[in-house]
């Protein structure tokens, strides 16, 4: 089919005024937050499930390939096309349609931001717990796909372990509705969990039944400054494996820290690392409790110093601080790769000493942060993408931080994804046997491999 007959055959199904082919249109979505570069060849922007469907049985049909976004936020090249065709971007499909406080559960549409569900949902003091980073912009579909975590996952988990079900279109343009209203059921395959984490290979995500959480009434941070990452690093191990059980527990080295202190202008004292605790809970005077003990468990690794913020103001001054960080790095190096490579937390001191001697090894800038409470770091691989020497240095050390990580015995991708930027090292952590099953899972639901291709593994 032509490029105007599929425009009126889709303009037919969201109206003229939802499909581009206007070159900036195109240009501004062949990105996301990552280094990963894709032109679709047309935009569509559906406003509801129905749509979705018909999109999906036209695209089947002439087997054209759709790529989902929600807000771009990805840092693993998710939603960019591979092989042009139809960009399906979510992000009008934004309806809250049910808060439940009786059931602590809301359904939402897959364009929902992460920000305006909690503010809609803070008024009954209420919230959905995890938060990733790009939480203003985020989408509900987009942290579905993707299984995104936020630097509370330590305590309250990922997006997976929130979904009470979903509402998914498959590539033939068939809609089914997976899980329960229920907060238990066992009924039949784990379809909601297949979907969570699929990055859009196996369906599109319209919308989300999510279970809902009481606010805490208290909550502190505490910040403990180190000469040494294995100091932060054992300090932080201390923390974790006590009965304290914080809601966030995060890392900023020297590099990250001093970026941060200047693009945020605030002052930090001068450290190596410096670690991050928030504990929240219905008591003030036990928060204190757990805070003072965490206190003694830092200061016994060699903490050089230790504040706790007395006020909200100052704790969410510290969190934007915080969750800064990939900004401020990106104003050292015009490019940079966003890694989140994953470790068991008891090697977190070992993953960190091996981040520095693949900086070392490679000469490249490779500032770490990250939610080690859970071993997800984050380290950022920063060159010059104009400079090819430099450039080949940071793949290079990129591989050499993920072999470290599955040396350790942990994964490629704690809640980035695989999407484009990790599918070279897929290998690394699944073997043949089980890399075959998934291809099969994709190959049963998507036999013309119309959705989201390219993405996970290489080649797909």
């Amino acid at each position: 089919m032509s490029e105007s007959g599929l425009n009126k055959r889709l303009a037919q199904i969201v109206g003229a005024e939802n499909v581009s082919t206007e070159s900036v249109d195109l240009l501004c979505y062949s990105r996301d937050a990552s280094e990963n570069v894709g032109m679709p060849d047309i935009v569509v922007w559906p406003n509801n499930t129905s749509q979705v469907s018909e999109i999906m049985k036209l695209a089947n049909e002439l087997k054209i390939t759709v790529t989902p976004r929600g807000a771009g936020t990805c840092l693993s090249g998710g939603p960019i096309p591979t092989k042009g065709g139809i960009l399906l971007v979510m992000t009008r499909m934004n309806k809250i349609l049910e808060i439940d406080i009786a059931n602590l559960q809301v359904l939402v549409e897959c364009g929902v931001v992460w920000q305006d569900l909690n503010n809609a949902l803070t008024p009954y003091k209420l919230f959905l717990p995890p938060d990733p980073a790009s939480k203003d912009a985020c989408t509900i579909g987009g942290c579905m796909a993707e299984c995104s975590g936020g630097v509370r996952a330590v305590k309250y988990g990922t997006f997976r372990d929130w979904a009470l079900g979903l509402q998914v279109v498959l590539p033939n343009g068939e809609i089914i509705e997976t899980g329960a209203k229920t907060r238990k059921g066992v009924s039949g395959y784990d379809l909601t969990r297949l979907f969570i984490g699929s990055e859009g290979t196996l369906g599109v995500i319209t919308r989300a039944r999510l279970r809902i959480f009481p606010l805490p009434r208290c909550r502190l941070v505490m910040s403990a400054y180190f000469d040494s990452m294995e100091s932060a690093g054992k300090a932080i191990f201390r923390v974790m494996t006590s009965d304290l059980i914080p809601s966030a527990a995060e890392l900023m080295d020297k590099q990250t820290v001093e970026a941060v202190s200047k693009f945020m202008n605030m002052k930090f004292p001068e450290c190596i690392a410096l670690a991050i605790f928030e504990f929240d809970g219905s008591s003030l005077g036990e928060v204190k409790r757990r805070i003072r003990q965490a206190r003694k468990l830092c200061e016994r690794e060699k903490a050089t110093r230790v504040d706790v913020s007395e006020t909200v103001e100052e704790s969410d001054r510290l969190w934007r601080a915080r969750k800064s960080a990939g900004p401020a790095l990106a104003t050292l190096k015009p490019s940079s790769m966003h890694e989140d490579a994953t470790v068991p937390t008891s090697r977190i001191p070992e993953m960190l000493t091996r981040i520095e001697q693949v900086a070392q090894k490679h000469n490249v800038l490779i500032p770490t942060f990250g939610h080690v409470g859970d071993g997800n770091l984050h380290p950022i691989i920063l060159y010059d993408e104009r400079n090819q020497d430099e450039k080949k240095r940071a793949k290079a050390a990129t591989a050499d931080i993920f072999r470290a990580a599955i040396e350790l015995g942990g994964t490629l991708s704690g809640e980035h994804g695989i999407g484009l930027s990790k599918a070279p090292f897929f290998s690394m952590e699944h073997s043949s046997p089980e890399t075959e099953v998934m291809r099969k899972i994709k190959n049963a639901i998507d036999p013309n491999n119309i959705l989201n291709p390219g993405k996970i593994w290489a080649g797909a």
